[in-house]
């Protein structure tokens, strides 16, 4: 069997044989379709116990999906002028991450890379000014990370008042990056039909609720309480994550 590196690096040569189609237009319905197989590859790595082989087919659609990607849109686009020098890190990002995985290894590593390769995206569309619902999910994820991380694996008579102060000040960045989610739930290039539409809300709607408990629980002081809500946030975002990949 070819490894993924050695498939990435063919795919590349034909594409480049290819005519370049690009248009502004589609930039950003690429890029969801880029998505559709980066959230796959990104969650697979961070399986436990690791699963090598279902990691394999996942980089190998994503590498697909770069591929046609950096081929019609290595040029600068919208006048930004970082943008090719982005596009060329994000390509080493992904053919390390390639590398990492055909060793069935280190798959934290391999996804450190990928998450490079978001971030960049991220930044690439911000300069750009582009709306884009994925990138207010990620923004969501830092805080709410952190707050169930300060939380795992304490009961409330764990949690120390240090603890509770940066919860209760996490929690309010959480609060605001999840307004943003939710007045962005309408982005056609995620949700093209009601059927789309209709499951997204729905994921949504579970955040929601975690998040109201939380608020709750600050609110009366009740250490269990926080503790167990705290750690409650990450189930459903993660299902929300999940829902942008291929086939959701």
């Amino acid at each position: 069997m070819k490894s993924i590196f050695s498939k990435t690096l063919f795919c590349l040569l034909a594409f480049m044989l290819l005519p370049c189609t690009a248009s502004a237009a589609g930039l950003k319905e690429d890029m969801v379709a880029l998505d559709r197989t980066f959230v796959p590859a990104y969650g697979v790595l961070n399986r436990t116990p690791a699963e090598p082989e279902n990691a394999k087919r996942a980089m190998e659609a994503l590498n697909m999906q770069w591929a046609s990607f950096r081929q019609k849109y290595t040029a600068a686009q919208g006048g930004d002028t970082q943008w090719s020098s982005d596009m060329a890190k994000i390509d080493r990002m992904m053919v390390a991450a390639s590398r990492i995985v055909d060793t069935g290894t280190d798959f934290p590593k391999a996804r450190d890379e990928l998450k490079g390769m978001r971030q960049t995206f991220l930044d690439m569309r911000q300069r750009l000014n582009m709306p884009y619902l994925l990138d207010d999910v990620v923004r969501f994820h830092d805080p709410m990370e952190a707050i169930h991380l300060t939380a795992r694996g304490k009961s409330g008579e764990q949690l120390s008042d240090a603890d509770i102060a940066r919860i209760t000040a996490l929690f309010s960045e959480a609060e605001q990056r999840w307004a943003k989610v939710q007045s962005a739930a309408g982005d056609a290039a995620f949700v093209p039909t009601a059927e789309r539409r209709e499951a997204l809300i729905k994921l949504m709607a579970n955040e929601s609720r975690a998040l109201d408990v939380l608020k709750q629980a600050l609110a009366a002081g009740d250490r269990e309480a926080i503790a167990k809500s705290a750690q409650g946030l990450r189930g459903p975002f993660t299902a929300l994550h999940s829902s942008f990949g291929a086939g959701k």
